[in-house]
């Protein structure tokens, strides 16, 4: 996946594969490949949104990315250095200060039993980010106000924060410990709708005055296009169209792509009317998700930043 070549990434995945045993009958084992072949690249104040339906290996990346998982094969790097490389509590700690994750539920990722203040202070402790406790409120103050809560809240539980409050309490955490890169696992989706776009413009924020760099992950093509410049649409562990945001949405080529688009509720978004004249892609959807699968090679660039996995084109009719 190609961008501003001006820009060096943050981090790269290249050629990752991950496999997961499973136990079959009769003792036996099976494999699951969860990826296959991924390759993307994140960058310093740019979002890359990694889209596509639950259980299509969104998530397995960001848990790559974490040190969660090893890759089966294939390499991540950070700044340059393979993360398989990152060992020893002192340096995973370093890594795990920079990239850092904001999952769905912005309450479950919060301790019901401790106020605000604590969970902004512990990281800034445990990470090393002020000199000594008399910083400690000041620095707090200051990360309230970069994600526009009041200074108030920090003396809060977290149920006596709206789920928009408590998302943006996370990213605080996030911002506090350093970090150069925030994987968001579908951040706003169990947000009410009302309160989704102040996040997402918080996320803006972060970017571009911060020089963050986003992986956000969502099923939520309306707010990738919102908040990404790339977007990668996955199916099944494989990526089938990369590029530009607004390359894609003008001109979706790959057929799960259009699936994914025609599935968009909203009229009034600028791609509503890009399958008007197509097939009915949700009536087929089945038999695009099959095509989808079927072992392929190569791809084809359509644009400066644009290209899409070879498929075949004759069995979508």
């Amino acid at each position: 996946m190609s961008t501003d070549q001006t820009l060096t990434p943050i981090i790269e995945v290249n050629n990752v594969v991950k496999d997961f045993k499973a136990g079959g009958g009769f003792g036996s084992t099976e494999t699951f490949r969860a990826l296959d072949h991924i390759n993307f690249k994140l960058y310093p104040g740019r979002t890359l949104a990694l889209v596509g339906e639950s259980g299509c290996g969104k998530s397995t990346c960001a848990r790559l990315i974490t040190k969660v998982h090893e890759p089966s094969s294939g390499e991540i790097l950070f700044n340059g250095t393979n993360i398989n490389d990152i060992k020893g509590r002192k340096d995973t700690l370093e890594y795990r200060s920079k990239v850092q994750m904001v999952f769905q539920d912005p309450f479950g990722s919060l301790n019901p039993t401790h106020t605000i203040k604590h969970h902004l202070t512990r990281p800034l402790l445990i990470h090393g980010r002020v000199a000594s406790k008399k910083d400690v409120q000041p620095k707090l103050e200051e990360l309230m106000k970069l994600v526009e809560l009041p200074i108030d809240d920090l003396n809060k539980y977290p149920h006596q924060l709206s789920g928009g409050q408590r998302q943006r309490v996370n990213l605080a955490r996030a911002i506090a410990v350093g970090a150069e890169v925030i994987l968001a696992d579908e951040p706003t989706s169990m947000l009410d709708v009302s309160i989704r776009l102040g996040v997402l413009n918080l996320m803006k924020e972060m970017k571009e005055k911060m020089g963050i760099g986003f992986l956000y992950i969502t099923h939520d093509l309306a707010t990738a296009h919102y908040i990404a410049e790339e977007t990668a649409v996955m199916y099944r562990g494989k990526i089938v169209e990369w590029g530009d945001t607004q390359s894609i949405l003008r001109n979706p080529t790959h057929p799960y792509t259009r699936l994914l688009i025609s599935a968009v509720p909203d009229p009034d978004l600028p791609f509503a009317n890009l399958v008007q004249t197509e097939p009915n892609y949700s009536v087929s959807a089945d038999k695009i998700r099959a095509l989808s699968i079927e072992p392929v090679d190569g791809f084809q660039q359509l644009g400066d930043n644009h290209f899409v996995a070879n498929w075949k084109k004759d069995k979508v009719a």
